[in-house]
């Protein structure tokens, strides 16, 4: 024990105006591990410790003997007003946010630099409207069948063509009748004319913009209360609730990853406008996308933090997770199988490729025929697809779902962790 007496004795007793600076003094260091007992020794040779401690028991034993008053069963304290509670953390977590300037400003330079970086890159090795319908679905002059080529008329020498035009011509040109009726309808032959990898360059930046979501949110959260363990357990030890104190971190980090996240989306859309859509205005659809897989790295990195015993080992831990996010994103190396497609199920970036994909109208047969359960294909746009409006809306509110399920399991538990510490105290 360093201290007991009012609080505004405990910063005149330690020589500091704030807490936040006691709590540091108190901490051991490699230099002196033994802080924490001289501190306790320096407060029993106080008046403070004579003054607060030893008088009030002595006083107490002495009306105990002569009967005075009765010893009174002890009671648990009860915990405080969790909303009470929660406001002051919150208050007190964007005093430690503001106070180190250093920090906060790389967590808010992530987004724009690595979004320039993106944007860069991309301007310069693959070229502008990387997300226009005639980039993300390109279609072939012609293909050749075993009855012959089939050519759409008026295409001149180019090898690609707006797919509108393959529409027509299955539409309204008695060749692309004749095909049409042979191979499904307009809509299925449509998918013969299809070029093979087009929109891959659509679905990499996606992915990108996806995985630095995650990693953002990841970052932000991995030694958030790791590097409070201490206090944690004094302040818990007292009347600190496990709810307020997880949300107070879930909240402010919240705030930040939703902003990293509009600014990440806003810089790629003002150099290459994201486009389509399917039952919202595209740039609120692929915002919100990109907020819950925000979000979702934040719970993991906090639920690195909740779990790590320190903070080399949560720093530690962030590559281990933050890899797989690559691996299971289904970009990379599509999924064809049951068995590596539950074990993807539980990654952000997986559900929010899923429905960043299907808002921009990525085919995914044409891009490495990833596919999400079974033989259903994980993408389900309706960008000269054979999905429907329907099908399109409920496999991105399916993936939505999903990323929010992945936050709630997240928040169990950490607040698991958080009731473990009780037990370690």
């Amino acid at each position: 024990m360093a201290f007991f007496g009012p609080p505004n004795e405990a910063k005149t007793f330690f020589e500091k105006t704030d807490f936040a600076e006691i709590y540091s003094t108190l901490e051991p260091s490699k230099d002196n591990p033994n802080i924490p007992q001289e501190a306790e020794a320096r407060f029993k040779a106080s008046p403070f410790y004579q003054q607060y401690v030893i008088e009030p028991l002595n006083e107490g034993a002495s009306k105990r003997a002569t009967g005075q008053y009765a010893q009174q069963p002890i009671k648990r304290a009860k915990r405080g007003n969790p909303w009470k509670q929660f406001l002051l953390l919150s208050q007190r977590y964007i005093e430690l946010l503001k106070n180190d300037v250093g920090n906060l400003l790389l967590l808010l330079l992530q987004a724009p630099v690595v979004a320039l970086l993106l944007v860069g890159m991309v301007r310069y090795e693959i070229g502008a409207g990387v997300f226009n319908a005639d980039q993300v679905v390109q279609c072939q002059s012609q293909i050749i069948t075993k009855a012959g080529p089939v050519v759409v008329p008026n295409a001149g020498d180019a090898d690609t063509i707006d797919c509108q035009k393959v529409v027509n011509f299955l539409r309204d040109n008695q060749q692309g009748k004749q095909y049409a009726s042979q191979h499904g309808g307009q809509t299925q032959a449509l998918q013969d004319f299809i070029v093979p990898s087009s929109g891959s360059d659509a679905q990499k930046v996606l992915f990108i913009m996806a995985f630095a979501a995650v990693l953002f949110g990841c970052v932000s959260g991995a030694r958030e209360i790791v590097k409070e363990s201490n206090i944690y357990r004094r302040e818990r030890a007292v009347d600190l609730g496990i709810l307020p104190y997880m949300f107070s971190k879930i909240a402010v980090l919240g705030v930040l990853s939703l902003f990293q996240s509009a600014v990440l989306l806003f810089i790629v859309h003002i150099a290459e406008p994201v486009q389509q859509g399917v039952f919202l205005p595209v740039l609120l659809e692929t915002y919100i996308t990109i907020a819950l897989c925000s979000l979702g790295g934040l719970l993991i990195g906090l639920t690195i933090s909740a779990l790590a015993p320190n903070n080399d080992w949560a720093i530690s831990f962030i590559p281990i997770i933050l890899i797989p996010q690559v691996i299971f994103a289904g970009a990379i190396i599509p999924f064809k199988d049951w068995l590596t497609q539950i074990l993807a199920v539980g990654f952000p970036t997986r559900w929010a490729l899923a429905a960043l994909c299907s808002s921009i109208g990525v085919h995914a047969d044409k891009v490495g025929k990833d596919r999400l359960f079974g033989n259903d294909y994980t993408y389900h746009g309706t960008l000269f697809s054979t999905y429907t409006h329907q099908e399109a809306v409920t496999r991105i509110v399916t993936s939505w779902g999903a990323l929010a399920a992945i936050i709630v399991v997240l928040m169990v538990i950490i607040g698991l962790a958080l009731k473990a510490k009780d037990v370690r105290a």
